[in-house]
């Protein structure tokens, strides 16, 4: 049903996000769940479905849907089709719903992406981490430079007006110009949004395994930190606004609007095992095992693998995390509210060491990194926390 269908709900705008378990290969620097078990996706989808029943999706206005993983692109269209009809069933949906489908470009053969638009996907996010065949292989990843090009050409023809590219940097021995080059290709097909990561070794995944055994040397923290701002500096002469630390868009209406709930604390649902869900209090999370997940729900019990009602401090430390995340920054007045304490009393020794170096600065209520700052982010986080707690 639509927003108009279903007019007596009164709802802040709500996102809904599904996580889609299953990769064909798993990625050596990923550390998301998903499993290469393609056997359990009909009792998976079954079992997400029974989910979306018992989530009270009806009580909130959608106007933000995300498919994650794992890698969304190997349901298939039937799959895709069963799970949107049930969303679109039970949930009050925004006549101007933002629905993104996270893509791998070695999955979307055929008429595949025809049909997601057909559908009702309107944003792609495609996974394409590079345009060199070498720096794919050691990612992990399952498609070439090929793959990715034809991918993109494809979504064009089946009239995609809004694609998301993902670019990794900071490979070991990755050059500016191999990065730049990197993000020449990437601009060669005008996408709408362009995600820029950071690699990084998380505990216990193949590539960190690797590290830890000599067998991979990483790019020294200097490197990748000229890395970064040259990312931000060519993007932004590219005409794209660089909005949140690994994310850019071409104007304001391309931004990952479900992303941004995230970063700014407006409620969602998460579907499927991992995800996690948030009501503007509390924060539950489902089990990070597909088949325990299925089990459970086909017992008409939630896969909910444990929740918590966030303290004041929480919330504060949120708040100021995932804020400077952002070129908006923090929100004083509103972190005020909650804190019950001055902003600039509250932190004044961390504002005259970032002011002093001149890495941000607070403007028209709000305090922002600027690049410099954002270059340091993590150190500027702890200090804030520091002040929190």
């Amino acid at each position: 049903m639509n927003s108009q269908e279903k007019g007596s709900v009164l709802s802040e705008p709500h996102g809904l996000y599904i996580h889609i378990p299953f990769c064909v290969k798993k990625c050596a620097y990923c550390d998301f769940y998903s499993t290469s078990d393609f056997s359990l996706k009909e009792d998976f989808v079954s079992a997400l479905l029974v989910e979306m029943g018992m989530r009270s999706l009806g009580d909130h206005c959608i106007d933000t849907i995300y498919f994650g993983g794992g890698t969304p692109s190997v349901l298939t269209a039937w799959e895709m089709e069963r799970i949107l009809s049930c969303v679109h069933d039970l949930a009050c949906i925004s006549d101007l719903v933002e629905v993104t489908m996270e893509v791998n470009p070695g999955t979307v053969g055929g008429t595949y992406l025809a049909d997601m638009h057909s559908l009702g996907v309107n944003r792609l996010n495609m996974g394409v981490q590079s345009f060199q065949d070498e720096k794919l292989k050691f990612l992990g990843r399952i498609h070439s430079a090929a793959d990715a090009v034809k991918a993109i050409e494809s979504a064009r023809r089946a009239g995609f007006e809004n694609i998301g590219l993902d670019l990794m940097f900071g490979v070991p021995h990755e050059t500016a110009p191999d990065w730049q080059g990197d993000m020449d290709t990437a601009f060669s097909f005008s996408p709408e949004h362009l995600s820029c990561y950071m690699l990084t070794y998380e505990p216990d995944t193949p590539l960190d395994n690797t590290r830890r055994t000599g067998g991979v040397i990483p790019l020294e923290d200097k490197n990748v930190a000229d890395l970064f701002t040259l990312t931000s500096h060519h993007a932004e002469h590219r005409g794209y606004d660089h909005y949140e630390v690994s994310n850019f868009a071409k104007k304001k209406r391309y931004r990952s609007h479900h992303n941004e709930k995230y970063w700014s604390g407006v409620p969602y649902t998460g579907l499927g095992p991992a995800a996690h869900s948030f009501d503007g209090a509390r924060r539950s999370w489902n089990h990070r095992d597909v088949i325990r997940y299925i089990h459970l729900l086909g017992k008409g019990k939630l896969a909910v693998m444990e929740q918590e009602t966030l303290t004041r401090e929480q919330v504060l430390m949120e708040r100021v995390m995932l804020g400077l995340r952002t070129f908006e920054g923090i929100d004083i007045p509103a972190f005020e509210q909650i804190s019950g304490h001055s902003f600039e009393q509250q932190f004044w020794t961390v504002l005259d060491r970032v002011e002093e170096r001149g890495w941000g600065k607070i403007s028209e209520g709000r305090f922002a990194l600027n690049l410099g700052g954002m270059v340091y982010l993590d150190m500027v986080v702890q200090w804030f926390v520091e002040g929190v707690v």
